[in-house]
């Protein structure tokens, strides 16, 4: 006799629908009716009253970012001679702790995505794991020649922010009797050779999902996505396809070619994955960073903590002595440019983004810049050699913003000579680091001068 059905669980994030004979035997399971609820939020059948596996943290999983695990010996129970003591599991990743993966840990790969939205395991990624989410991989399947023997949907249910890593110390008592891997009988191989149903893969394409928006202008979009095949956060800029040779075209080029250049060397520049043309966009995947320095000014975070300053300019000089090294102008520094991440310290890292403008020294003599901390040569001899002294202005004036340094952010700044002379007045403040204010680039410390 199928196992009465209960409201879903409170903490359950997702629920498991059979849709073939074998997937609901295993809800009329006996060993899983403590799982077995209601589902009557599920967005494709609104109003039918259907049965489901809940899953989520109060399963009690014996790994601490384990949600559940699916097979003969798991804690959702699946019989059957082709499947294996346990043929795959809901994982949470450990790093971000939010996102939901499921990993294929069968013997003979014999779990599978199915539907319009799935992104399969594919052939030549290094693990078998995939991220599940409402977007994405909805459908799953596993025993079998076709990996269809069962066939489950994935149900999310609205949790509001409720995330795996709330309650990931959480765990409810399981009522079945534990049981061992070494207690079953090993995985019976079919008699016959199968062909899996395999999808070829590129390794270096990324796949992803979408999270949220993180910006946005002229130059097109940027996305913080979950990669589907690791579950990390990237950071995706999506451009339109520019004409060739046009200036977007060019900028496109500059800055994946800086970018994977430099990324690898210097810690305080922003992690450089890949670029790629999908569609009529041009990505551009990079790591990502929580906030930017324009993020931590508004909340105050310098001014309440004035020895940030210390760590942040210390820091970016070190990027800016690495750019200088290999002959590199970023020409627009300034605080949405710069990334934060916190450390397991307690401290914060930085690194700089967005090298679009960038250029070899030998070739920069294009305007380019945010006026606000555009070095005084740009503005007054636009058409004059460009050196990487202007960054380290730049970085001075994002410091005296941070800071608010002599009251500069209430000060007038609407032309140039107000500009310089508000900065100055700043680095009257700043004594130490005055030498990154001088007006004539002759005079002016390049960062590696300011890290003697």
């Amino acid at each position: 006799m199928p196992p009465t059905a209960k409201d879903t669980h409170p903490l359950a994030l997702f629920s498991l629908v059979p849709t073939s004979n074998r997937a609901r035997a295993a809800v009329d399971h006996p060993e899983n009716s403590h799982l077995v609820s209601r589902i009557t939020d599920d967005p494709d059948h609104p109003g039918d009253d259907q049965r489901g596996l809940d899953i989520g943290v109060f399963i009690g999983s014996k790994s601490r970012y384990t949600l559940a695990t699916i097979g003969r010996c798991g804690d959702i129970t699946v019989e059957g001679a082709g499947i294996s003591r346990i043929q795959c599991s809901f994982e949470i990743n450990e790093d971000n702790k939010t996102e939901i993966m499921l990993q294929d840990r069968s013997t003979n790969k014999s779990t599978q995505f199915f539907g319009t939205k799935a992104m399969p395991f594919e052939l030549g990624r290094p693990h078998r794991r995939v991220l599940v989410d409402k977007h994405v991989n909805l459908e799953f399947g596993f025993g079998g020649v076709g990996c269809d023997l069962y066939r489950f949907r994935i149900v999310w249910h609205n949790r509001g922010k409720l995330m795996a890593d709330l309650c990931i110390d959480y765990r409810e008592d399981n009522p079945r009797q534990t049981r061992t891997v070494l207690d079953e009988p090993p995985t019976i191989e079919p008699s016959r050779r199968t062909t899996r149903v395999h999808t070829p893969g590129n390794p270096e394409r990324i796949r992803y999902s979408y999270r949220e928006m993180i910006g946005s202008g002229g130059f097109g979009e940027v996305w913080k996505v979950a990669n589907v095949d690791s579950g990390e956060y990237l950071a995706v800029k999506r451009v339109k396809r520019p004409h060739l040779q046009s200036y977007n075209h060019v900028l496109l080029k500059r800055e994946v070619e800086t970018l994977s250049r430099i990324c690898h060397h210097q810690r305080n520049v922003i992690e450089y994955k890949s670029a790629v043309w999908a569609d009529e966009h041009f990505e551009i995947f990079m790591a990502f960073r929580p906030g930017n320095v324009e993020d931590l000014i508004r909340r105050d975070f310098f001014i309440k903590k004035r020895t940030a300053g210390d760590a942040f300019v210390h820091q970016m000089l070190q990027a800016l002595d690495y750019l200088a090294s290999e002959s590199i102008i970023h020409r627009d520094i300034k605080p949405e440019n710069i990334l934060y991440s916190p450390m397991p310290d307690g401290g914060l890292l930085y690194q700089l983004a967005d090298f679009g403008l960038a250029n070899i020294v030998a070739d920069a003599r294009t305007f380019a810049g945010s006026r606000l901390y555009m070095a005084p040569e740009l503005e007054n001899s636009p058409d004059s050699p460009q050196t990487p002294k202007m960054d380290v202005w730049s970085l001075f004036v994002t410091l005296a913003y941070a800071l608010n340094g002599a009251g500069f952010r209430q000060k007038p700044l609407h032309n140039t000579p107000l500009r310089i002379k508000a900065i100055q007045e700043a680095a009257n403040e700043f004594r130490p680091l005055r030498d990154m204010a001088h007006v004539d680039p002759r005079e002016r410390a390049t960062a590696g001068d300011m890290l003697l």
